[in-house]
């Protein structure tokens, strides 16, 4: 109640910085915890009210006009304003997300994309982060109960979190978002959201190696390669997790 202040007419949500999940190897366990897909696709935070909408990324860059089908839905919600935390996904034929054919859809006008809601930020001027995340995700799914597609409420399971991970993973996906569900929300990374991700392994043989252009370190990529039926043959190059 200390926090509520009227909404201003006509003015929407600033952007504000997103919460982040730590990577994690086990699903932890217990009521304590809400477990949500892992959407492979793009953060976004869609400010709206008023017959108004602006889609921001992850570093509060405005990505509306990239998004023109979102952006019409969120100007459609009945609402004073409110922030909404979320992802932008591409599904494919059997309703998966698909991050390449998403690059694909951006390069063409952005058209065909799903936006799944996980987290409500602000509502009608009312702070909702220091509420806990399951009441923000009752408050989010009451808002979004008649939305329009593409704007899909983004459902959650409490406890059971291996089960889910293990369905997720037989899936095909990407892993799961584990959630405190008594936890605030908090722009930056914390422990109260943590990833656990579906591990896929392959053996391969490191060609060489891709020196930086200027500045930091000098290991830029690793070159691989892979060995099938018909030898060795090139396999693409990996940039990340090197300490």
């Amino acid at each position: 109640p200390a926090n509520r202040r009227p909404a201003r007419a006509g003015r929407l949500p600033a952007f504000r910085a997103v919460q982040l999940a730590t990577l994690v190897d086990h699903v932890p366990s217990g009521n304590g915890w809400l477990h949500e897909m892992k959407y492979d696709g793009y953060r976004c935070l869609v400010a709206l009210g008023g017959g108004r909408a602006k889609i921001f990324t992850r570093t509060g860059l405005d990505w509306t006009d990239r998004f023109p089908e979102i952006a019409a839905a969120a100007r459609k919600l009945d609402l004073s304003t409110g922030l909404v935390d979320g992802e932008v996904v591409k599904l494919d034929d059997k309703g998966d997300p698909d991050f390449s054919a998403l690059q694909a859809a951006l390069g063409e006008g952005g058209h065909g994309l799903t936006f799944f809601a996980f987290d409500l930020l602000s509502l009608d001027g009312e702070d909702l982060t220091g509420l806990p995340t399951i009441a923000r995700k009752e408050r989010l799914a009451a808002l979004l109960g008649d939305a329009p597609a593409p704007i899909v409420y983004a459902e959650h399971v409490l406890g059971s979190g291996e089960k889910l991970f293990d369905a997720v993973c037989a899936a095909g996906q990407e892993g799961i978002v584990s959630k405190k569900a008594d936890a605030p929300y908090r722009g930056r990374r914390t422990q109260a959201w943590l990833k656990a991700k579906c591990t896929r392994r392959q053996e391969f043989v490191v060609l060489g190696w891709l020196p930086t252009s200027a500045g930091g370190r000098r290991l830029r990529s690793l070159i691989l390669g892979l060995n099938d039926e018909d030898g060795l043959r090139y396999a693409g190059k990996v940039g990340t997790g090197f300490n």
